[in-house]
């Protein structure tokens, strides 16, 4: 035998391209370079199936022929845990809503992030104002005004004030003079315009005004004919066809996915996707367009501004949070494809022992007490990502050790009260 010419293919030099699609397994719109995802730690089975024995009798020894039955792919893999920067959409969406999330945004723009009218809690005062720019911060917040010099446009005075949360500092100005169609200063950035003061103020006026970070929050859904699919290509050089690449299609994806984050590491989401077989093609070549994945942030000090467990903030090693997704493919007759079929979240962190004078977590953990758990990576609107559940119930705490150091493995679930309360995921969105 003649020696072959050899010219393998690099195993590494996959491209992932990803959208959701127009209608269960009618695959997506148009996939095109941006369609392209960023993952690491790939792992793809192109083909699986379940394999169904013809039963015949014969008189002699031997295997029977089969046949394969729901042929299927899976994919897995990991994606950075990043805000959504400028889009306004994280790049993990598509993922987010396949594995059985709904989504909510709210625009980079002031009518959307400030409320468009003051609540007044005491006093006499009345005013009017245009949102002018955008409330620029992570978490919602709210700003009080509290009248300390009475009088009308030009005259009257207010101490301006909100709490510190997260990495929103805490905003006190006092002596802020309201002047019809001047800008007024509120926390994280925002801005308002007077228009008209209907009633003069009095000291002690006290008028609240809610803003709402700009972003996207991901909540659970039990709808199942809502859950969104996904259309996966993966694409490899093909060894002899230099002009091409082979192409593998994966049609009406649902997956699986949790996220996890370890001090001085990057934090990820670890997903699989499960979807229907397509035999692969040789097709040209999608050229890749990451230019809309920003680079993730270590988890550190610096990075993560808020580790809250029960009220308490704590010292994190690392956190994990799990959807607790049950995806399965199912097959009948008129319908088949991969589906949720439950979801069971669950959060864990790895912390240093906290003094029991402060916190006593086995105390909760026998009461079965209910108690939150957020979570922030990222400091800046655009980069913050906030992990939160109200409603966590621990397992029991194990003690250990890390670097010689006493620390807590902390477990749980999300329990919710009503349909989608379990957690949020919320990322945070910056002004183009």
């Amino acid at each position: 035998m003649s020696t072959l010419p050899s010219s393998p293919v690099h195993w590494d030099h996959k491209a992932v391209l990803a959208d959701v699609e127009t209608a269960f397994g009618a695959g997506a719109a148009a996939l095109t370079g941006a369609n392209a995802v960023r993952l690491w730690d790939v792992t793809w089975t192109p083909l699986e199936a379940d394999t169904k024995e013809l039963p015949y009798v014969k008189p002699f020894f031997g295997a029977n022929a089969s046949i394969l039955l729901n042929k299927r792919s899976k994919l897995s893999a990991k994606v950075a845990l990043v805000g959504a920067g400028t889009a306004g959409i994280p790049c993990w969406d598509i993922f987010a809503r396949a594995g059985g999330a709904v989504r909510a945004q709210v625009a980079a723009t002031a009518n959307a992030t400030i409320a468009a009218t003051a609540v007044k809690t005491s006093g006499t005062g009345a005013f009017t104002y245009a949102r002018t720019t955008a409330y620029g911060g992570v978490h919602p917040r709210t700003a009080t005004l509290t009248c300390t010099t009475p009088g009308g446009t030009g005259v009257a005075a207010f101490t301006v004030a909100a709490p510190a949360l997260g990495s929103d500092p805490a905003y006190s100005q006092t002596g802020v003079v309201m002047t019809t169609a001047s800008p007024f200063q509120l926390p994280g950035g925002a801005v308002i315009t007077p228009g008209a003061i209907g009633t003069n103020f009095a000291a002690g006026d006290v008028f609240t005004i809610a803003l709402t970070p700009a972003g996207c929050t991901y909540s659970p859904s039990s709808d199942r004919a809502g859950h969104k699919s996904l259309e996966v290509v993966l694409t490899l050089p093909d060894p002899e066809d230099a002009a091409k690449v082979q192409r593998w299609r994966m049609l009406g994806g649902r997956c699986t996915i949790k996220a996890s984050g370890t001090a001085d590491d990057f934090p990820y989401f670890e997903i699989e996707v499960t979807a229907d077989y397509a035999a692969p093609v040789l097709v040209l070549e999608i050229e890749p367009d990451y230019t809309a994945w920003p680079d993730p942030l270590v988890v550190s000090t610096e990075n993560t501004p808020l580790a809250n467990l029960f009220g308490q903030d704590v010292v994190l090693e690392s956190f994990g949070w799990d959807a607790g997704n049950t995806v399965e493919y199912v097959s009948r007759v008129g319908r088949k494809g991969a589906r949720i079929n439950d979801a069971k979240a669950s959060l864990t962190a790895k912390i240093e022992a906290p003094s029991m004078a402060s916190i006593d977590f086995f105390a909760l953990c026998v009461s079965r007490a209910f108690g939150s758990f957020v979570l922030q990576h990222g400091v800046d609107a655009g980069d913050a990502v906030v992990i939160r559940t109200d409603r966590w119930q621990l397992d029991p705490p194990k003690p250990g050790e890390s670097k010689k150091d006493f620390v807590f493995d902390l477990s749980g679930k999300a329990v919710p009260l009503t349909e989608g309360t379990d957690w949020t995921i919320f990322a945070s969105a910056a002004a183009a």
